[in-house]
């Protein structure tokens, strides 16, 4: 059958080929078939006429092998040609990059291209407001342009972006581009030389930080780079200077802030990040902006501020201190997989978590085990001396750390006595028994499609303990025949719900029909079918759902503008399907040329809409507010209406040079947020809020006036109030400390709001909270499983109110509140069936307005002033609740004047981030999975789990203290939102339809091969990019990637792996000089293979945090790669880093050396291109 298909596939580019006039220039033509064709249709018609859906890009070459065009065929939303102009200039460098337009010329052929006519006419017409006071084409940049040196060295000193206020002139600085220079240091600029010294020569484990003096002159290289908002007058301002050694290293990277004076020329604040390095090449210490770096480190600077690094003989990172928390161990075994971690509350108990490998390097089982009086280094001189077997076996059932287990007690350590936590099984079912019961007994199909018994490599079964209890969570995966999971049943043990998954799968592996049963102890099942279409490009069309077999639900109907942007969503209501576009409410999006979200239907006229959305970043129109032109991708102003009193409200937004909101004011004065001030590592120092003072909401005034105080470090030891004592934040303590941390850097009391005492798991979760204030008492209590996902919440005072969390189905009290959908949720109503509630979200994911058409008549009935607005007679109010928020999360409220300020039906705590309220007990908590946070205060309760990769951001500050641009989904890392600022772009839906036409093909071979790219990361270790890479740029590359090129890389990721592996054909889909590189597939496959694993084990999640380091508003573009899948994400981000990591490189050898070794021999060896491009380790 293999051959047949690649023989279909063959045909198809022959015939499809002589359907386009493709002239005689060099192209290459990658087609990706969306419907499966018979072995009977292939002998007949050889694919001829059958498989009449695929999907289809070509590139065309010059003779020097330079792509110059590329088209996606039929890519637009009319089925038209979507072109990308690829010109050069004399020297061949692409100095300009251009948006792709829609051509109405024969499907696939070469397009002469006139730019005034066909580029830059189209986008003066699409976007006229980017372009103001132009009508001649001839003036449109509808591009990206670099300027380069007049050197052989090609470097660029300038990067220009789409749209008149982004043009570069390379006449004046007063352009708003990105701007780079170099030079070397001088001894003026006083950078101190670090070291890294052994006192005792024979044992490298022990470093000590030396400070030996400076740099002398020329002896490192600086790269200056200037953001978009960089002007003439601003001096250093807006600017990041990076440091490198004679060997690529980054020593120091230097920003500037303001100083008092305010920094004008030359002037400023500097903030610098020192990075230093053992003899090995090892990174051993980070000295973050906050230590006084000209007396030395002190030894509570060191323990407070600083990351800090031991390593073995073999270069393995064996002890780690991370700022405000214990040390941290690590034990590996003979194949250098990390086998035992340790931080200091689990010392405290001699606790390890351990975790066992099987013998392809998959993760088997994890647990907890008590190893007492013994150090890390002698537990890894035993490791060491431990022989074969170095992993575990499947076996027959038997008792292993307290669980009955498939898996033998193989490698080191055992762990008879301790505890198993988590298991993960492979390759069959035969941990399930010779008769598996409901419902994990096999079905025979599932929509049809048969259940494959080759499961070889594929993750089969999973088991993941309920903390503190016996109980299990247990989750089966059954596969069709191409490896694809299409029967998924999980069944929890403690909260007694199972739920299984039954998908039905196109040709591509796209979801055709999900159905989903949900069931918790005696009551009756909940069915949920949901239905998708898509359309020729592979892009998500209709979204139907079916619950309990009642009538069908429209939950959305998409459609996209020509180059493939979302342009609307029409949202609810009864699913006609004679009138798909038929919804409660039509959602429509704008963008400005940059593809940054500019709207969500209109602030300023909502017609039949109930709620609209604005954002100005270079055009506000507040200016009596501060908001003033940006250029970098902050939000200057954003607007918004309500359809319950019809009033445009906004707020303007003021920022410092290093992006950190420090002012935000309100149309109506009500709202404000000023006098925002920050230390050098983000820390919040002060904080002005204005709110309401009184309980109905119709008195305004000073409400906040907060001041914060710090230890040496970053964490937060008290906050005063100045302002109103009764509503906002409550200075409940006005002696001594307010908060109190645990050795990991945990909260651990709150006197402000009389929490005196939480108590955590070895996850780092609350597990008791303990109030004892003049308005609470009582207590609540948490219950996780081992991956950290919260079961149940058990609040206490005087009565118990007990919260449930099945997955998706929240209970109270056993009682069912609501289930999610996309749009919004579900709740039981009081005729036994289901109410859809539907919701408005802004650009950060923000629930701003909710609606429900509960008498089901196809409107949405509303109130204003008690008057009927809509007409129909109907005197009810189906706008359920409304919520506006301050930056930084906190809910403002809402006056009894408001129509919306009485919620409609039962009130639902997600707001902010959607994430959960936690009111109980006047906590005020935001649960964000991995960690709680003070909307208040705008800070988190804990460290960041990935601290090491913001280095120069205290671990306790919000989405990089700019909460209008950053999210942070689980609380572990900010991120900007998929289709915002600097994340999409026009054109996105070119790569998007390609991208998702492929992506089942990806993950099935992903998941093909999940086992052999496991044993290959523990195998093929040498000459990897070392753990450590803090190389990351900083905010001012935000923008410069061109929107051309970010569209070249969707598709060369997606298509260009596909293509060679399924057609056998290498067909490149890189643009010369264009910046589509390997990096890009590498990155993709390898998330990809780490998503299809099952829960990694925490020795792995201890070496997790030493990729690269991300900065406020920096590489933005790249910083949601790590959520792109579902499943633990933590896992997936722990797995990508461990598998990159040099275990056995001992020598000196700078960064760069090691990569060009690698690249060097993949060039020569396509088995190594291959295995690079899908597992992102060098063969």
């Amino acid at each position: 059958m293999k051959n047949y298909i690649l023989y279909c596939f063959l045909a198809l580019s022959l015939h499809l080929s002589g359907q386009v006039d493709l002239t005689d220039k060099n192209y290459v033509h990658t087609i990706v078939p969306q419907q499966g064709v018979t072995k009977a249709e292939l002998e007949v018609t050889q694919c001829f006429g059958v498989v009449t859906e695929v999907i289809e890009s070509i590139t065309y070459y010059d003779g020097l092998g330079r792509a110059k065009q590329q088209i996606a065929i039929k890519g637009s939303s009319n089925e038209r040609d979507i072109v990308t102009h690829i010109p050069y200039d004399s020297y061949g460098r692409q100095d300009k990059q251009y948006l792709p337009f829609v051509s109405s010329t024969p499907a696939g052929s070469y397009k002469t291209v006139n730019i005034n006519n066909d580029i830059n006419s189209y986008y003066l017409n699409t976007y006229p407001e980017d372009f103001p006071g132009i009508t001649n084409p001839a003036e449109v940049n509808a591009y990206s342009e670099s300027i380069f040196e007049p050197s052989p060295l090609n470097r660029v000193l300038e990067q220009g972006a789409p749209g008149a206020a982004w043009k570069a002139n390379p006449a004046s600085d007063s352009d708003h581009t990105i701007k780079f220079d170099w030079k070397t240091n001088k001894v003026s600029d006083s950078i101190i030389r670090f070291k890294v010294q052994f006192l005792d020569t024979s044992n490298t484990e022990v470093p000590t930080l030396i400070k030996a003096g400076f740099y002398g002159s020329s002896e490192l290289h600086i790269t200056i780079t200037k953001d978009e908002n960089w002007t003439p007058t601003d001096g250093q301002l807006h600017t990041t200077e990076e440091f490198k050694d004679k060997q690529g290293r980054v020593v120091l990277k230097r920003t500037f802030d303001a100083s008092s004076p305010l920094a004008t020329g030359s002037t400023s604040q500097t903030l610098d990040t020192y990075y230093v390095y053992d003899v090995f090449g090892n990174l051993t210490y980070v000295i973050p902006p906050k230590v006084t770096t000209s007396d030395g480190v002190s030894a509570t600077e060191l323990s407070e501020l600083c990351y800090q690094y031991h390593y073995d003989y073999r270069n393995r990172l064996i002890e780690k201190k991370i700022p405000g928390k214990g040390w941290e161990y690590i034990v590996y075994s003979k194949l250098d997989q990390p086998i035992l971690t340790q931080d200091t509350l689990l010392r405290a108990g001699s606790a390890w978590l351990f975790t066992k490998y099987d013998a392809f390097g998959r993760v088997a089982f994890t647990g907890k085990l008590t190893i007492p009086n013994k150090t890390r280094k002698e537990i890894q001189t035993e490791a060491n001396a431990y022989s074969q077997p170095l992993w575990v076996s499947r076996a027959a059932p038997a008792l292993v750390g307290g669980t009955t287990l498939y898996y033998d007690d193989g490698g080191y350590p055992k762990v008879q006595s301790g505890e198993v936590l988590t298991v993960n099984y492979y390759d069959n079912y035969d941990f399930l028994g010779p008769t598996p019961t409901a419902p994990f007994a096999p079905p025979v199909s599932v929509y049809g499609q048969p259940v494959s018994d080759r499961t070889k490599t594929l993750a089969t079964g999973s088991r993941v303990k309920v903390l503190g209890t016996s109980f299990w969570t247990t989750t089966v995966t059954y596969y069709d025949k191409k490896a694809r999971p299409i029967y998924i049943a999980s069944q929890n043990e403690y909260l007694e719900a199972t739920d299984v998954i039954e998908n039905k799968l196109d040709f591509v592996g796209k979801v055709e029909k999900s159905k989903t049963t949900h069931t918790k102890g005696s009551n009756a099942a909940i069915v949920t079918i949901d239905s998708f279409t898509y359309d020729h490009m592979g892009r998500l069309l209709s979204h139907n759902q079916q619950l309990d077999g009642g009538t069908v639900e429209q939950i959305a109907y998409t459609t996209y503008e020509a180059l493939g942007q979302l342009q609307k969503k029409y949202v609810g209501g009864i699913y006609d399907s004679l009138q798909p576009t038929k919804g409660l409410q039509e959602v429509d999006y704008r963008y400005n040329i940059r593809g940054w979200l500019t709207g969500i239907n209109n602030a300023n006229s909502l017609g039949n809409d109930l709620f609209g959305f604005g954002i100005n970043y270079n055009t506000p129109t507040q200016t009596t507010l501060g908001a003033t032109a940006l250029y970098n991708g902050n939000i200057s102003e954003t607007l918004w209406q309500t359809a319950s009193d019809q009033i445009t409200r906004a707020y303007g937004y003021q920022y410092d040079p290093l992006n950190r909101i420090t002012a935000a004011n309100s149309s109506s004065g009500n709202y404000d947020l000023s006098n925002l001030t920050y230390d050098t590592m983000g820390n919040i120092l002060s904080l002005h809020r204005k709110g309401h003072l009184n309980t109905e909401a119709t008195l305004f005034g000073a409400m906040d006036y907060l001041n914060y105080r710090y230890d040496t470090g970053n964490k937060l030891l008290a906050v005063t109030d100045s302002g109103n004592t009764t509503f906002g934040f409550k200075d409940g303590n006005s002696t001594g400390d307010d908060y109190a941390y645990d050795a990991n850097g945990n909260m651990t009391s709150d006197a402000n709001k009389g929490i005196t005492g939480i108590t955590y798991n070895h996850l780092n979760l609350p597990e008791t909270v303990t109030v004892n204030s003049a308005a609470h008492t009582g207590n609540i209590s948490y219950i996780y499983d081992a991956t950290g996902a919260k079961l149940k919440k058990i609040s206490t005072e005087g009565s118990s109110l007990t919260t449930e969390y099945a997955g998706n189905y929240i209970y109270e009290r056993d009682t069912l509140q609501f289930f999610n959908q996309p749009e919004g949720y579900i709740e039981p109503n009081a005729l036994g069936g289901y109410d859809y509630i539907y919701q408005y979200k802004d650009h950060l994911g923000n629930i701003r307005l909710s609606y429900s058409d509960k008498d089901r008549d196809g409107m949405i009935d509303l109130l204003r002033n008690n008057v009927d607005v809509d007409g129909d007679g109907d005197l009810g109010h189906e706008i359920r609740e409304e919520k506006h928020y301050y930056p930084f999360g906190m809910q403002q409220q809402l006056g009894v004047d408001h129509p919306s300020s009485a919620i409609s039906g039962i009130p639902h705590r997600y707001g902010f981030n959607r994430k959960e309220e936690q009111d109980e007990l006047g906590l005020g908590w935001l649960d964000f999975s991995a960690r709680n946070y003070n909307p208040e205060l705008g800070r988190w309760m804990n460290l960041d789990p990935l601290a090491e990769q913001m280095r120069r951001h205290s671990p306790y500050n919000y989405a990089f203290d700019n909460p209008l641009r950053f999210i942070d989904p689980d609380g572990m890392k900010p991120f900007v939102k998929e289709g915002t600022c600097c994340d999409n772009n026009p054109i996105s839906g070119i790569g998007t339809g390609i991208a998702r036409a492929v992506e089942s093909e990806i993950n099935q071979i992903n998941q093909k091969l999940n086992s052999a790219a496991h044993k290959i990361a523990s195998l093929f270790k040498e000459d990897v990019e070392p753990v450590f890479n803090d190389d990351a740029a900083d905010i001012v590359e935000t923008s410069s990637n061109s929107i051309d090129t970010k569209t070249s890389k969707n598709i060369a990721k997606n298509a260009g792996v596909i293509s060679d592996i399924l057609v056998g054909v290498k067909l490149t889909m890189e643009f010369a000089e264009n910046g589509v590189s390997e990096q890009l597939v590498q990155d993709a496959a390898t998330e990809t293979i780490a998503n299809a694993t099952g829960p990694v084990g925490p020795a792995t999640e201890m070496v997790i945090n030493n990729g690269k380091e991300e900065d406020g508003v920096t590489n933005s573009n790249n910083l949601n790669k790590s959520y792109s899948s579902s499943g633990d994400q933590r896992n997936a981000y722990i797995y990508k880093n461990f598998t990159m990591r040099n275990q056995r490189n001992t020598d000196s050898r700078s960064h760069g050396e090691r990569l060009q070794s690698a690249s060097d021999r993949a060039k020569g060896d396509s088995f190594a291109k291959f295995w690079l491009n899908v597992t992102g380790v060098p063969k």
